[in-house]
């Protein structure tokens, strides 16, 4: 049931309708995405429901293992289009290689960023975080655990990618189902502590919290392993840990190689975003648990679009390794069009629902009103900016689907970087709009890059690129 079925020869199969194509692919990554969203918003309710101080302290966390890991795994890109190319063009030994690659790829990366993110935690900590002593110090339990977890994390959605690309985006739906169980279970004994019949387990708060993401990824990347690892698969990976010939070291060049303007892309943006997060910072408190219940909120509407973008990144790699780039523009439409209604109308349901949502995030017997209202004020920017985000969202993955990483990259800097930031600190710094001016950046940044990306889109060079 998880083993994919790749045919070697493509071509001779009849190709499904590419709208049942899209959906097929677009579904189990949605929920995929969604119960990968569900590991960091069990620690923010629950977080929440424990302090308020616990749910602001993750305004450094979130943004910032957010940043590192999507920084680094951008160096492993490339996989998505190789993998996709590969399998459309019915070339199984290219299509392992990549995947070996990737591993490989993400595996170092992972150890490398868990080590300095240790070795130099309290300055990290230091410089990113907010000025209470008391929420630094609860940020120093949460990453500590997290950073140590990184290589797993780093594996797991390299592993996600290989199998995206392949066309089977089932299997990381299971592993995120089990990665998921666990850390709820985990998060409700170790953050609130409890009693089993003489065992006495202390109530750990953020760092609990910490160490049920941490064994979730490390069930994740085991999973995904196993599933890949069996001699039957497809993409069997068995021995991914070493290079194997000169096919393996040519796939970890056309993944860089691919991966580069990526890989600067979220350096510069998440670069941004940080400095982004620390003008939040800037406002408070309350304002910064408000913040982090917004992004919870959305980030339902995030995973979404991720989930269309990688039925478009792989429906466009395919069927361009085909030899169909007509397909492959239908099939980035739908995924578009598809994206842009289904998700608007999520925004505007979060938006109506703000009321019975929001006080879900008021510890129990403390008095929320300024947490509620702060966030409730900021609901509609969050609504209206839906449409932008989530078509930018899919049309850079469906364009890093047909190896043009450059494009993402320069509408990312325009608007994630460049507006985004400036716009931010001027609202906090000249006027009085507090949260309200932060998420007028946020509109403002998406709907520059959804439109500087339907251009590029629309023009269709990416169609002839080799990679």
């Amino acid at each position: 049931m998880l083993v994919p079925a790749i045919d070697p020869d493509p071509s001779a199969a009849s190709p499904r309708p590419i709208t049942a194509e899209v959906m097929r692919l677009a579904l189990p990554a949605i929920a995929t995405g969604l119960l990968g969203t569900l590991v960091f918003l069990a620690d923010r309710v629950m977080l929440a429901r424990f302090h308020q101080d616990a749910l602001a302290s993750m305004q450094l966390q979130g943004p910032l293992l957010w940043s590192v890991s999507s920084v680094f795994m951008a160096l492993c890109a490339g996989t998505v289009a190789l993998v996709a190319r590969s399998v459309g063009a019915g070339d199984g030994a290219r299509a392992r290689a990549v995947a070996r690659a990737s591993l490989r790829l993400a595996a170092l990366l992972g150890v490398v960023v868990a080590i300095v993110g240790v070795v130099f935690l309290d300055a990290i900590v230091g410089f990113f975080g907010p000025p209470e002593a008391h929420l630094r110090a609860m940020s120093v339990d949460y990453l500590g655990v997290t950073f140590a977890a990184l290589p797993a994390a780093f594996v797991a959605t390299a592993a996600a990618m290989v199998l995206g690309g392949s066309g089977d985006t089932k299997t990381p739906l299971f592993a995120g189902l089990l990665a998921n169980g666990t850390n709820i279970a985990i998060n409700w004994v170790l953050i609130y502590g409890h009693d089993f019949g003489g065992l006495e387990v202390p109530a750990l708060g953020v760092r609990g919290a910490a160490i049920g993401t941490a064994i979730a990824f490390m069930i994740e990347a085991l999973f995904l392993l196993t599933v890949l690892g069996r001699a039957e698969h497809r993409l069997c990976i068995a021995g991914w840990w070493r290079a194997r010939a000169d096919a393996d070291h040519a796939a970890r060049r056309d993944i860089v190689r691919l991966s580069i303007p990526a890989a600067l892309e979220r350096i510069l943006v998440h670069t941004g975003f940080l400095a982004y997060a620390k003008a939040i910072a800037g406002l408070g408190a309350t304002a910064m648990a408000a913040n982090q219940a917004l992004i919870t909120i959305e980030s339902i509407c995030f995973m979404c679009a991720d989930g269309f973008g990688v039925a478009a990144a792989t429906v466009i790699g395919q069927e361009l390794g085909r030899g169909s780039p007509e397909r492959a523009r239908e099939g980035g439409r739908i995924a578009i069009g598809l994206a842009v209604v289904t998700i608007t109308i999520a925004g505007v349901v979060v938006w109506a629902t703000g009321h019975l949502t929001l006080p879900g995030f008021v510890p129990p017997g403390e008095d929320g009103t300024a947490l509620v209202a702060t966030a409730a004020a900021a609901l509609p920017l969050l609504a209206f900016a839906q449409p932008g985000m989530s078509a930018a969202i899919v049309l850079a993955m469906g364009l890093r689907g047909a190896g043009d990483t450059r494009s993402p990259l320069w509408a990312a800097v325009a608007g994630g970087v460049v507006l985004r930031v400036s716009l931010a600190w001027g609202f906090v710094t000249f006027t009085d709009l507090g949260l309200v001016g932060i998420w007028w950046a946020s509109l403002i940044d998406w709907t520059v890059r959804a439109t500087w990306l339907a251009i590029v889109f629309r023009r269709g060079r990416w169609a002839r690129i080799q990679v």
